[in-house]
Order: C-alpha cells, then sequence, then structure tokens
C-alpha cells in the first residue's frame, strides 16, 4: 500500500497526472466496464429459449434480470465500496471480474430456475467491485472542470456493452446455432444459450490483467471530509458518511431518488427492448441483435459525450448544479420519445424514436456519479457511491425489469404488450425524474460551494 493509500495523500492543489495517463486508465476501466455488461446483458437475446427448456415466466425472468442480480450487487457494493476507500482498487477490480466471469459461464450450467439464480446473484457480486473502485480513481485522475466528461468516456463501456451484448450475442448464437448438437465431455449435451454463457464467461478470464497496465491513482484531497471516526472498518466508513449525508439531506435526497427513477427506466427498458421487438415484429434473435445493437450503440456514445462535454463546459461557465440541470431536463424530452417508439407497430420507427430516446437518458451514470464525487470528500467516494448503488440498483435497477411485465399484465394484453408496459413505465418515471432533480439543484449549488471551499482552505495551509 502506497503512503498516499495510507493517509498522507498529497493536496489537492499538486499537479494531476499526464492526459494520456489519465485517459489510457479512463478507457481501460470503460473496458472492463464493458465486459461486465456485456456478461450481464446477454442474456436479454436468450429469454425465449431459456424460458422453454426451464419453464420459467416472463416475470421469473424479470427477477433473474432484475433482483437476483441487484441483491448481490448491493450487498458486495457496501464491502467493496468501504474497501476501495482505503485498499489498491486495481486489487479489487480485478477479483470482481475473476468472480463475474466464472459466474457468467454458470449461468450455463443451470438446469432450473433457482441454479440460474445462485449464477445471477455471482454475477452481481463479482460487478459490485467496479464502480466503487472505478469512479474512485478517475475523480483522482482529473481536475473537477473535466470530471464528467471522464465519466461519461468511462460509461461508454456500458453503451458499448450493452449494444455489443445484442450485436455479438446475436452472431455468438447464430454461429452456435449453425454447429448443431453439442456434446461436452461430462456435461453431456448442451442447449445453444448454454454454449453462450460459456464463451462469454470464460473469453473474459485472460483479460482481467489489463488492470494492470496501470499504477494506482494517488489520492487527492484526503483530510476533507467532516469526520470523526477515522478508523478502516465498514462500520466507521458509513457512520462518517452518514454523518456527511446529513450536512447536505435535500441534495442527496433529489440525488437518490431522481436517478433511482432513472435507472428504473434504463435498466427496465434494456432488459426488455429485445423481446419486444422479437414479439411485435417476428425478428430473429440475430436481426434484433445487430439492428437494436446499432442503435444502442450510436446513440449511447453520441448521448454520453455530448453530456460530458456539455456539462462541464456549464461548469466552467458556473453551473454547479450542471449534471442535475441537464439531465432532469433530458429526461422530459426523452419521454414523449420513448412512449412513441414503445407504442410503435413499425420496427423502424422504434428504432429510429428508441435511439432518440436512449440518445439522452444515457448519461445517467456520468451525471449521477460525477455530481456525487464532486460533493463527496475522497474518504467517502466509494461508499457513497456503494450506498447509491445500492439505493438506485436495488430499488431502481431491479424493478423496472419486473415493473414493465407486470403494467404489461394488469392493464394490457400480458406477454404481447411489453412494447406498452414500457411506455407506462417511461410515461410516469421519466417526469418524476426531472421533479426529483429540479429540486436539489439549490442544494446542489450550495454542497458544491462547501466542497470547493473546504479545498480552498485545504490548500492555503499547505
Amino acid at each position: 500500500m502506497t503512503d498516499a493509500i495510507a493517509g498522507s495523500a498529497p493536496s489537492t492543489a499538486d499537479a494531476y497526472p499526464p492526459p494520456a495517463v489519465g485517459w489510457y486508465a479512463t478507457i481501460i476501466l470503460g473496458f472492463l466496464y464493458w465486459m461486465s455488461l456485456l456478461d450481464r446483458f446477454i442474456i436479454s437475446l436468450l429469454i425465449d429459449p431459456i424460458k422453454a427448456d426451464l419453464g420459467l415466466t416472463d416475470v421469473q425472468f424479470g427477477l433473474l434480470q432484475g433482483i437476483a442480480f441487484v441483491v448481490s450487487f448491493t450487498l458486495f457494493g457496501f464491502i467493496f465500496g468501504a474497501l476501495a476507500d482505503w485498499k489498491d482498487r486495481r486489487k479489487l477490480i480485478f477479483i470482481g471480474v475473476m468472480v463475474w466471469s466464472l459466474a457468467s459461464a454458470a449461468c450455463g450450467l443451470a438446469q432450473n430456475f433457482w441454479h440460474m439464480l445462485v449464477a445471477r446473484f455471482g454475477l452481481g457480486a463479482g460487478e459490485a467491485s467496479l464502480n466503487p473502485c472505478a469512479t474512485s480513481m478517475i475523480a483522482d485522475l482529473f481536475p473537477r472542470d473535466r470530471l464528467t466528461s471522464a465519466m461519461a468516456v468511462y460509461s461508454i463501456g456500458a453503451t458499448i456493452g450493452s449494444g455489443t451484448a445484442l450485436i455479438l450475442g446475436g452472431a455468438i448464437i447464430a454461429w452456435v446455432s449453425s454447429w448443431g448438437e453439442v456434446v461436452v465431455p461430462i456435461l453431456g449435451p448442451l442447449a445453444t444459450w448454454q454454449m453462450v454463457f460459456f464463451i462469454v464467461g470464460l473469453s473474459t478470464i485472460p483479460l482481467t490483467f489489463i488492470v494492470f497496465t496501470f499504477p494506482e491513482p494517488i489520492r487527492r484531497g484526503r483530510g476533507l471530509a467532516p469526520v470523526e471516526d477515522h478508523r478502516r472498518s465498514w462500520r466507521s466508513a458509513y457512520v462518517n458518511l452518514y454523518r456527511f449525508v446529513k450536512i447536505h439531506p435535500r441534495f442527496f435526497f433529489a440525488h437518490y431518488s431522481g436517478f433511482t427513477l432513472a435507472a428504473a427506466v434504463v435498466s427496465g427498458c434494456v432488459a426488455w427492448y429485445p423481446v419486444h421487438m422479437m414479439r411485435t415484429f417476428g425478428w430473429s434473435e440475430g436481426s434484433v441483435g445487430w439492428s437494436l445493437g446499432m442503435a444502442l450503440l450510436i446513440a449511447g456514445v453520441i448521448g454520453k459525450l455530448a453530456t460530458g462535454l456539455g456539462v462541464d463546459k456549464m461548469y466552467r461557465l458556473g453551473y454547479r448544479d450542471a449534471q442535475l440541470r441537464w439531465y432532469g431536463i433530458a429526461m422530459l424530452i426523452a419521454a414523449p420519445a420513448g412512449v412513441a417508439a414503445t407504442t410503435s407497430g413499425n420496427p423502424w420507427v422504434f428504432l429510429v424514436m428508441i435511439g432518440v430516446f436512449v440518445g439522452l437518458i444515457t448519461a445517467m451514470h456520468a451525471c449521477a456519479m460525477s455530481s456525487l464525487n464532486l460533493v463527496t470528500p475522497n474518504e467517502l467516494r466509494g461508499t457513497g457511491v456503494a450506498v447509491y448503488s445500492t439505493i438506485g440498483g436495488l430499488i431502481g435497477g431491479s424493478s423496472g425489469a419486473v415493473l414493465i411485465p407486470m403494467a404489461a399484465q394488469a392493464f394490457f394484453d400480458g406477454p404481447e404488450a411489453i412494447g406498452q408496459g414500457m411506455a407506462v413505465l417511461i410515461g410516469v418515471a421519466c417526469p418524476l425524474t426531472a421533479l426529483a432533480l429540479f429540486s436539489g439543484m439549490g442544494a446542489m449549488r450550495k454542497a458544491m460551494a462547501d466542497a470547493e471551499s473546504a479545498i480552498e482552505q485545504t490548500e492555503a495551509t499547505m
């Protein structure tokens, strides 16, 4: 453990590493994010064959995509979040990648709902390591007025992951389907969906070592947190965070509630886009994977880059509520586009309008993480991200995938009305997200002023 990690950190005013180092590390972290999303979302292309083989319902699948993953993601996120505030963050990520890769491959061994549930639980446990560690490192690599752009580039890994999960997943399905029956020693004959999980999960294991191609970043601005208990334990970490949240309760309430609602929309809809296209338009897995994957990929990359540049420009112009302001407006514009897409009977209208919708909502992660890390002191960033991921993930990320089929069943024609179920969620949650975020802009300006004042006072004494 370096001296900086141990507590004798440099001042915030010390020079940041060369931009090439910062961007290289960010791109590597984004690549790992891509791998995590590829493993997480490949299941969305395999819903119907898995349902047929394992006898699952749409609601059970919603649980597998939502609660099974998010509960473990949340529980282990608390552990990794606290560890990220004082341990080598690269080693924590390495452990997490190994775990989620093996868990993804284990999905191919499932013989019933409970087997799949356990494998998805393991997937969430491994992936819980990445965001607390990666976002903490990025905040130590870039100045404050470049942080949202860096977070946007990092989160492009999620866009590429969800997009290539469809494109590459569709291609792998078509490729494996052409093999005919596959018989593996000990395991016996395997279905196409089982081979897909093996290929995707096991192929990522050799890539886990890439996290060691850049150094552990120096921790900046330590000693700014108004904490009383400096012991390194999970209990003290979250007690200290609680004390800090109490100083700015309105900001954290608006942030957590707004981005939780957004997470329900983002995670829920991504889980059901492919099924909607296959059931409504009669397209094959390969056709859906390529067309929808490209739409999500292009829209996501453009939307995140535009958001990063736009928000950082607003920050330099003096808008200290830029992240909440930008994303609230984006959600208001996105709502009608999303409803139009998911209620259209034309696949090309769906793809165009869903591209507009995704381009507007896709920067949720960049806005949420950068605003959180700009306000939160260095000592509390990992735990802060863990709590946000718990609230946003457990409530938002897990509920969206279940609420959509429930709305389709309650108000429409059940499984054939997944599109209308998405429209209900979009039409309700997007405006509420905007309302919540707008309500916290004043509190964010106050929290930012306090954070910048503490930094200035610390630098003045150096």
